[in-house]
């Protein structure tokens, strides 16, 4: 069971939170036993208002399939609603309620999930050239790097604990504490030690060789290369230097270590004596020392199962991704959209899964090299700098978009990385000749963008000022906060922008979360005619000055829309689409 705040969860609630924040099945007679204690128990509503209130509200707004439908079938609301998180958080607080004498009510919860996202809401300084304001960033501070200590290889199912970051596949760990609360991830300590732990639990990586276990179940696996290494517990000390065990701390102290093979060496923490027990071989912890007990090597996370959750994880996962993109593909207002997907490694071409009146090009690649995505099976172009890139066309003048990409940063080696901008090689081909630029539509006045990635981890979003024939352009800047930082680099994440004319809004989002807002002025639309993907083509000047504009890393997903998406919708998709 799980424990919060030094208490033991009611076995309802922990099945409700499991069902909120990850897609943990459920009959249908445990749900509506669940949703009618919902509906009815006063405590049991303010006990589950809180534990979201704890998970932090990002985490809990950006709950995915099947989740919020389900919520919103038990709370009568409906999955387009805007503000959504807001309403179903609202409805949770409107539920019928006893009149008491007190202090506390559950508006304080809400209250609570509003003051977290106060704390974490700043106004960001704008550098640069910026006549947008802004007008909000939702960020989370970002601690002083620590040196890492080991690797989150992987992560099944997993939910962290209260108050925890959010960790992704792929992530260096430094020292510190690791809270589970469900699922199993495999840490990959940089001695060679590798650990698999199962939640809930609560870790603590104090070195390359050592670590303490509060509570949990941890099965350790030490190759042949392994430098040695230590694994406490309140009472255990377990050391090896190349063989298995897993060691169980329950959350009423019992403490367990299994041999799962060869030698284990233990002892009583804060005592020099120490045993061995062999292969197949059980130990428990009790008041008189350590006693017999069965062998029970199911108990533990093995590398097998792990991997075995992880592959029907991964292609559950996958599945639920293609749905969604299908859908958006049948949206009328997309107008490209590039998934990677059903294509072979000899393609000089990305298919646009869209088609018809509007549509744009197939995308054709120069340099790009064919790589894993997000999951096994799921296609990615991968870019080296150096002049790679994917050429797109796309006609008309555009007042809204929406900009999406699922892409790995594996570095930033230079001040600016283009993710997507309008390509002026044109321009600057005629500034040469002293020629005019031909125009597509030359009744149609539109502005150039650019949508990139800064060396201090940055996300910007530059429009051209104005329209201009030729000459140099001057770029109106809106830039977000710095959160793409090389912490973040090897990992998968959902880019967005979204410019939305009618509220003269543009908003910048990481993983469905907005972290930047900012005030449009009226302008010319916007001209995608010529889109160059993960670069674009430096000016006579700016190589003189060693420009390059060359992108580091992957893509496995673009969109292109001629409409505002909302917050909502976008929440929606990174959740279907995170790994």
């Amino acid at each position: 069971m799980h424990v919060t705040e030094g208490r033991v969860m009611d076995p309802d609630l922990q099945d409700l939170v499991a069902a909120w924040l990850r897609n943990a099945d459920l009959t249908e007679a445990r749900r509506n036993e669940l949703f009618a204690r919902l509906r009815s128990d006063e405590t049991f509503r303010r006990e589950f208002v809180e534990e979201i209130q704890m998970h932090g509200y990002v985490r809990a707004a950006q709950s995915a399939e099947p989740r919020w439908p389900l919520l919103e079938e038990a709370l009568g609301d409906r999955r387009d609603a805007p503000g959504l998180e807001d309403s179903i958080m609202a409805r949770l607080a409107q539920m019928p309620t006893p009149q008491r004498q007190r202090t506390w009510s559950i508006w304080w919860a809400i209250a609570g999930v509003a003051a977290l996202v106060g704390l974490i809401a700043v106004l960001l300084p704008q550098s640069g050239k910026d006549t947008g304001t802004a007008k909000s960033a939702a960020i989370t501070s970002t601690p002083p790097p620590s040196r890492a200590i080991a690797m989150l290889s992987h992560v099944v199912e997993a939910a962290w604990a209260d108050g925890e970051p959010e960790r992704q596949e792929g992530a260096e760990l430094p020292a510190g504490w690791l809270r589970l609360a469900l699922g199993t991830v495999q840490i990959d300590l940089f001695s060679g030690a590798r650990l698999f732990v199962e939640g809930p639990a609560q870790i603590e990586l104090r070195s390359s060789g050592e670590a303490f276990l509060l509570v949990g179940k941890v099965a350790c696996e030490l190759g042949q290369s392994t430098r040695g290494f230590r694994l406490l517990t309140p009472g255990l000390t377990v050391m090896n230097q190349s063989n298995s065990f897993g060691v169980k701390v329950t959350e009423t102290g019992e403490q367990e270590v299994h041999a799962l093979e060869g030698k284990v060496t233990i002892g009583r923490t804060g005592e020099s004596g120490t045993s061995q027990i062999f292969a197949k071989q059980a130990r428990r912890l009790d008041e008189a020392g350590f006693a017999e007990t069965p062998f029970r090597p199911e108990e533990f996370p093995a590398f097998e199962r792990v991997r075995e959750r992880e592959q029907a994880e991964a292609a559950r996962l996958l599945a639920a991704w293609r749905a969604a993109a299908d859908d958006l593909d049948r949206d009328p207002a997309t107008r490209v959209h590039f998934n990677f997907e059903e294509q072979s490694p000899l393609d000089a071409t990305v298919r646009n899964r869209v088609r018809g009146e509007g549509a744009g090009s197939d995308g054709q690649i120069i340099g790009a090299r064919w790589s894993q995505g997000r999951w096994p099976g799921k296609g990615a172009l991968e870019f080296r700098g150096r002049g790679q890139r994917v050429l797109l066309r796309l006609p008309g003048a555009h007042a809204s978009i929406t900009l999406l990409a699922w892409v790995r940063v594996d570095a930033v080696p230079q001040p600016v990385s283009a993710l997507l901008g309008t390509e002026e090689l044109e321009r600057a081909e005629a500034d040469k000749e002293g020629k005019t630029m031909p125009s597509e539509s030359p009744s149609v006045a539109v502005r150039p963008l650019r949508w990139e990635l800064r060396a201090n981890g940055q996300l910007g979003f530059n429009v051209a000022r104005a329209t201009k024939i030729s000459g140099p352009l001057e770029w109106e800047t809106r830039l977000a906060p710095p959160l793409l930082t090389p912490e973040r680099h090897g990992q998968w994440l959902c880019l967005a922008v979204v410019q939305d004319a009618q509220r003269g809004e543009l908003t910048q989002f990481i993983n469905g979360v907005p972290v930047a807002r900012h005030a449009l002025a009226a302008g010319p639309p916007l001209g995608l005619a010529q889109l160059s993907l993960g670069n674009l083509s430096a000016t006579d000047a700016e190589v003189q000055q060693g420009t390059s504009y060359g992108f580091f890393g992957a893509v496995d997903e673009l969109l292109v829309a001629v409409r505002a998406f909302s917050p909502a919708e976008l929440r929606r998709y990174y959740e279907v689409g995170r790994p």
